[in-house]
């Protein structure tokens, strides 16, 4: 009987070795495989409980059906010009907490991993934009600047921890700001002391001034909104497009090499209208309906994009909650309900 035990015993501490071993295993392949490119389609609501309704739920399930892994989620905040400096974050035009984390929460359920991407916009200044953002900006003005900004980034960075999201941006095209370096990596550090996982910031400015930020290895990936004009052709085809990728990538594999960081295409768009492939961040350019131009922009995109090593993601603008918004007759940049949706569809459904 004691010999029985004595055995018993030494085939349980031999199981265990056994699993410890195999778990030890697994974790070394996790650790040593490539992390996924991140197929990601930008969320945008701009009102307090734009979130929460049924049609955000039903337009989330739709962008699923994209082959979409990943939903950028926007929350935006408000200073009243260029030359304000405090930050608002509890106004009608910000969703509302609740919102964000029931959102989030429904994200995870359909399988959908998450990067939470606050912006800051000019809620009474039509004739500038965030990235002017200090242009104007005492010393005083700053320190008051980075104290709210502080204040608003860090909520939002809580809230990512809380709800668990996969991947968090620090801040957006906020041009004007990346000179005070100092400032910047203090908020990062005070970041990471919240949140435990990914970080990453949106810049736009890698043809212009590809140099101006200087904290991207404080970071875990380099951040880029493109929307360059790649050919001059109002009619493009696909491959006078991928010629423009040509010339653009380039700029992005130096900029990572520069870095030895990753690259995710935090934000690139095309409108369904009239000469879209020209200036693609005019989100307020007039036109005639143009459904082919966007499809034709899409499949240059994603055939280029595809393969290359130091990208790890794309983030495509925008798809709403509003359920209204897209199909056949609309000029805005949402793919939902038009040709470049089914490129979407099929281009995420392969490797990249």
């Amino acid at each position: 009987m004691k010999r029985k035990t004595i055995r018993g015993l030494e085939g349980a501490v031999f199981s265990l070795l056994v699993l410890i071993f195999a778990l030890r295993s697994v974790s070394l392949i996790q650790l040593k495989s490539p992390r996924e490119f991140q197929k990601g389609i930008s969320f945008t609501g701009y009102t307090k409980n734009a979130y929460s309704t049924w049609a955000a739920q039903e337009s989330l399930k739709r962008l699923k059906k994209t082959n979409a892994r990943w939903i950028s989620l926007l929350v935006t905040a408000y200073q009243d010009n260029i030359n304000a400096n405090i930050i608002d974050y509890n106004g009608y035009n910000t969703p509302a907490d609740d919102s964000l984390m029931g959102i989030i929460d429904y994200a995870h359920q359909l399988g959908l991993k998450v990067m939470l991407k606050p912006h800051v916009d000019l809620l009474n200044d039509p004739d500038h934009w965030r990235g002017q953002i200090g242009a104007n900006f005492s010393e005083a003005d700053w320190q008051m600047w980075f104290s709210s900004y502080r204040q608003f980034i860090l909520h939002y960075a809580e809230l990512a921890r809380q709800c668990q999201v996969e991947q968090f941006c620090i801040g957006c095209e906020l041009d004007g700001t990346v000179r005070r370096l100092s400032d910047w990596k203090n908020i990062i550090q005070e970041i990471r002391q919240v949140y435990g996982g990914r970080l990453v910031y949106a810049d736009d400015q890698l043809e212009s001034n590809p140099e101006a930020v200087q904290f991207w290895d404080e970071l875990d990936y380099i951040g880029l909104d493109l929307y360059p004009t790649l050919t001059s052709s109002v009619n493009p085809s696909v491959s006078e497009l991928c010629q423009g990728w040509e010339k653009l990538l380039p700029k992005i594999k130096l900029l990572s090499a520069r870095w030895a960081k990753k690259v995710i295409i935090t934000e690139i768009g095309y409108r369904s209208v009239r000469g879209a492939a020209q200036n693609p961040w005019d989100w307020q350019k007039n036109g005639l309906v143009d459904l082919v131009v966007q499809r034709k922009c899409y499949e240059a995109a994603l055939r280029m994009v595809a393969g290359r090593s130091y990208l790890a993601g794309i983030f495509w603008w925008q798809w709403f909650p509003d359920l209204s918004i897209g199909g056949p007759a609309d000029t805005s940049y949402t793919p939902f309900g038009k040709p470049a949706e089914k490129v979407l569809t099929l281009r995420f459904l392969l490797p990249m």
